[in-house]
């Protein structure tokens, strides 16, 4: 490590929580968790189903009037599943959303954490996903259900779980009910939270191939950076939707996220560049310009110019530490960007 550059603990992610809405409900916006750890992503909750107008009663005189009659029975029938299935899901989906909200407020409060009360307040985190991720599995299995017989469903959310789902498959489920993507893409998020990123990916890859949101698709470039494949991370993160009004936050996110993941494994040279857009699409970050200044710093190299050792900084480092003391003068890492950039001032250059 490059002597300029003081090592600080490892920097935490900060998750934003997609929510389910309870049953039968329209689709409302999500508010941004405001935690400060892992960042998760923003959504929007789902409907609990497609709303079923009141059934036309129309029994017509002559050929049709048997065939209508029937077709109105049938829509009547449907639309009583309808509401029973969802009846039947919302304290799942209820208790699912209370787990997740109480382990988000948790996670901030572990940000500041020490000690026993640290390591008591992740054991309950934990426990809270945990709880997350069977009330939404048991809702999905209300939801993928055939008549009375869950087995079915029960093997087909271990499939999507593992990856072993057919597209094909997948979308007849998603034919019959709009919410099944939304369900899994919480499930997914819930997995994620729970720090199973194994588990998260298929159910976060199923949820955004059928409903693409910046949310799923920013969890999602997260959780495949944390196993690893730091590439298809950074491209999902470049798939996030530029419509939405919190694509350009989210996409930074999802860009810090990744840095983070590399600076943690002490591979800052890689770090420069998802930090470099994340600070270029979030430039009121100033946690993102402190990690690009840490980043540059460790590239700094040495030369012999007319006999003496000068110190090539590398363009842009100076000006990230600067940025950041910009936006939080009285910040947690002021003292030490100021102690580098003096350093850097007393530092022999090259001409």
């Amino acid at each position: 490590m490059n002597r300029w550059l003081r090592e600080t603990d490892a920097v935490v992610f900060v998750f934003a929580v997609l929510v389910l809405a309870g049953a039968v409900t329209p689709p409302v916006a999500v508010r941004p968790a405001g935690a400060t750890a892992f960042d998760h992503a923003e959504g929007k909750s789902f409907t609990g189903g497609e709303n079923i107008g009141a059934v036309r009663s129309s029994v017509g005189a002559g050929r049709g009037g048997a065939q209508q009659a029937s077709n109105a029975a049938d829509e009547k029938k449907k639309a009583e599943e309808a509401a029973n299935k969802s009846r039947s899901m919302k304290p799942h989906l209820d208790s699912g959303n209370n787990a997740m909200h109480e382990a988000q407020a948790i996670r901030e409060q572990i940000a500041t954490a020490t000690g026993s009360e640290k390591t008591a307040l992740t054991a309950k985190m934990n426990a809270d996903y945990q709880t997350a991720i069977t009330e939404y599995e048991e809702a999905l299995k209300i939801e993928l259900a055939e008549g009375s017989d869950d087995s079915t469903a029960i093997g087909l959310i271990g499939q999507m779980r593992n990856g072993l789902i057919s597209r094909e498959k997948q979308a007849e489920f998603e034919g019959k009910d709009k919410n099944v993507p939304v369900i899994l893409g919480n499930l997914g998020l819930a997995y994620s939270g729970a720090g199973n990123y194994q588990g998260a990916i298929p159910l976060l890859r199923e949820s955004a191939a059928s409903k693409p949101t910046a949310a799923t698709y920013m969890q999602l470039g997260t959780d495949l950076a944390a196993v690893g494949k730091v590439s298809e991370g950074t491209a999902t993160c470049d798939k996030i939707p530029a419509a939405e009004p919190t694509a350009t936050a989210l996409q930074a996110t999802c860009y810090k996220n990744i840095a983070i993941l590399l600076t943690n494994e002490g591979k800052l040279a890689d770090a420069v560049a998802p930090l470099q857009r994340a600070s270029q699409l979030n430039p009121n970050d100033a946690l993102a310009w402190k990690m690009l200044g840490d980043a540059l710093t460790n590239s700094i190299t040495t030369k012999q110019e007319n006999g003496k050792i000068v110190y090539l900084i590398p363009a842009g480092t100076i000006e990230a530490y600067q940025k950041y003391l910009q936006l939080a003068p009285n910040g947690p890492y002021a003292r030490q960007v100021k102690t580098a950039l003096d350093g850097f001032a007393q530092l022999p250059k090259s001409n």
